[in-house]
């Protein structure tokens, strides 16, 4: 499939999956066999969001122990 405008992830479903990243993991399975764009854009967006939620709770725990 060609990425063209109608295969590309909204902004707001962006944002949505990088802060919750269980939405992007919906949204990846639901889109992935016709609109392969859309779900690698929220699988991106999710995985960023888990990998940021992670950095800032080590920051958190370590800071929180001093």
């Amino acid at each position: 499939m060609s990425e063209n405008g109608k295969d590309q992830l909204s902004t707001i479903l962006r944002i949505l999956s990088f802060l919750m990243p269980i939405v992007g993991a919906i949204i990846y399975f639901v889109n992935k066999n016709d609109h392969p764009a859309k779900a690698k854009s929220a699988c991106h967006a999710a995985l960023w969001g888990f990998g940021v939620g992670i950095v800032i709770q080590i920051i958190y725990t370590v800071t929180s122990g001093a």
